[in-house]
């Protein structure tokens, strides 16, 4: 008597198990990987928009003194002085008539060095959290004449 080859259930439901198993750690793979690539671009996005808030036309920032790990500024339309201060975020602070405004986080505590390199551009550098080296030139406004 010869025996026909055929799968018996018991075997059918071990192929599906393994098989939902490797589509179940692919899909929790690809989430990641998403995510992971999301997260690195929402990073990206906030250092170019922090560079571009610093040259914007709306506060016509003018430099008036670099130090270290501060800038001092002055903000052209609303006619009033600012700090620029690096800790484990960047922020601007309104001088003596208060105020404050995170503008980017997740940065090294205390790793932010400014240079001057003329009388209007600024270099920029920072190391974010993750270790990522971050770098740009700022331009600002020359100073008004009245």
């Amino acid at each position: 008597m010869k025996r026909r080859a055929a799968f018996t259930i018991v075997e059918c439901i071990c192929a599906l198990l393994i098989t939902s198993l490797v589509v179940l750690g692919i899909g929790a793979l690809m989430t990641s990987v998403r995510q992971a690539n999301r997260s690195d671009l929402n990073e990206a996005v906030d250092w170019y928009m922090f560079l571009q808030e610093l040259e914007s036309p709306r506060h016509r920032f003018e430099l008036r003194h670099v130090y270290r790990s501060s800038l001092i500024l002055y903000g052209q339309v609303a006619a009033r002085s600012y700090e620029l201060k690096g800790s484990t975020c960047f922020y601007l602070t309104g001088g003596h008539d208060g105020g404050y405004l995170p503008l980017i986080d997740n940065l090294k505590a205390y790793d932010c060095d400014f240079k001057q390199l003329d009388e209007q551009r600024v270099l920029i550098e920072v190391e974010r959290k993750n270790g990522q080296h971050l770098a740009g030139i700022v331009k600002f406004y020359p100073p008004q004449t009245d």
